[in-house]
């Protein structure tokens, strides 16, 4: 931790002046929106900013550090895609290829319509790709974004918060594959349980679980020290408590015995989650992102993935189709497990075109600007996802101070 705080003074004292972040995040304490937070800027190879805010328990008073451990839910879902494309790199596996080869059980998957007060179920056009997966393509989705459907996940029992249910991802897994399909594959983008699926192909082409895998082929070789399925009991105290916001003038911890946010603390837990399991710091998840933004080049020299693979990974899938979140359509698209800035999606935040990013539940964000050679994570820990733009305002200004630094 002293190292970290040590390169905060020594960066911000270049003609990057951060006092605007410090501004709006201290802001939003005031105004009870959040408890406390962290931001992480790293710009041209070096950390320029890392400072922590306000409180990771408010409860005794704990304040945030910048080594405080988040939940980055959907933030996994990165990770866990470049893990799986080192295998395709490796021709383990090809993003063309059905699921049904290597689970066979998705070849009987029906694909259901609404018809008046039921479901009537039809064939599907044709099998599932691993490229469908890890695009959101697939037709395997979750309740939040099909309410409609919602009878069918609690019949097939994939309707639970945090997929709590369930004690390895294979045992997941194969209901997923009992479930029909919302649509047929590659009809649309849908957010939801596909990214467990690719997890579930990992360990399956691997033989190691997931998170033995992560461990040895991401987590060991970028010196990922905090970053977790389940924290061991020596750092469960430095993560984060979540908030929801009930009233105007008042925080209040999320109770665990309604909704398990707890599940970081598990004992030998053996469910790991694809979708967002994963707890980590900013500086953890800053190296993952500066080794992308190397072009899969680590402080080694070594490669942890190829620069033609990450071609593929940072770009556009959909073609014209929409990328879709909670039944909104975004301006941006996608690739292989992140969203893409477009030219019309730029007005957003002020990210170059093709700039890739990803946020999680519990409202953290990072966003990699390729051109300017710059990555930003900002964390906080609020239910439910409601910071987005908190999120884009602290990307738009951070932007806008580097911007303004290099015009000297």
């Amino acid at each position: 931790m002293l190292g970290l705080l040590i390169q905060f003074f020594v960066y911000t004292s270049t003609a990057q002046n951060f006092s605007k972040i410090d501004s709006i995040i201290n802001a939003e304490i005031q105004l009870k929106n959040i408890a406390g937070g962290v931001a992480y800027v790293y710009h041209n190879n070096q950390l320029v900013f890392n400072k922590a805010f306000g409180y990771a328990n408010l409860a005794d008073q704990t304040l945030m550090e910048v080594n405080s451990i988040f939940r980055i839910a959907s933030q996994t879902k990165a990770i866990v895609s470049i893990a799986f494309l080192q295998l395709v790199e490796q021709e383990k596996i090809g993003l063309d290829e059905p699921i049904e080869k290597y689970i066979p059980s998705f070849s009987k998957q029906k694909v259901a319509i609404i018809e008046a007060d039921s479901f009537k179920l039809v064939s599907r056009n044709r099998s599932i790709t691993i490229r469908d997966l890890l695009t959101h393509q697939s037709g395997v989705s979750s309740p939040d974004e099909y309410p409609k459907f919602n009878s069918l996940f609690v019949k097939y029992q994939l309707n639970q918060p945090l997929n709590q249910g369930y004690l390895t991802l294979s045992e997941e897994v194969e209901q997923i594959a009992k479930m029909p399909l919302i649509h047929q594959p590659g009809e649309r983008f849908s957010y939801g349980l596909s990214t467990n699926v690719i997890g579930r192909l990992i360990e399956i082409v691997s033989g190691m679980t997931l998170d033995a895998y992560l461990s040895k082929n991401i987590f060991t070789p970028l010196n990922m020290l905090d970053t977790y399925f389940y924290l061991p009991k020596e750092k469960q105290n430095r993560l984060v408590k979540v908030y929801a916001k009930y009233s105007k003038d008042s925080l209040t911890e999320i109770d665990p015995k309604i909704y398990p946010v707890n599940y970081p603390l598990q004992k030998k837990g053996q469910y790991f989650s694809a979708i967002g399991g994963l707890v980590s710091t900013t500086h953890d998840y800053g190296s993952f992102l500066q080794c992308l933004l190397q072009k899969g080049k680590m402080k080694s020299g070594k490669q942890l993935i190829g620069e033609t693979i990450l071609n593929e990974f940072w770009s556009n899938q959909l073609g014209e189709k929409t990328f879709i979140f909670g039944g909104v359509k975004s301006l941006n698209n996608f690739g292989l497990g992140v969203g893409l800035t477009t030219k019309a999606g730029q007005i957003i935040n002020n990210a170059s075109e093709g700039s890739f990013f990803r946020g999680g539940a519990f409202n953290t964000a990072y966003m990699v600007d390729r051109k300017r050679n710059l990555i930003t994570i900002f964390c906080f820990q609020r239910a439910p996802f409601v910071l987005p733009p908190l999120l884009s305002k602290l990307e738009k200004t951070t932007i806008q101070i580097i911007d303004n630094a290099s015009s000297y």
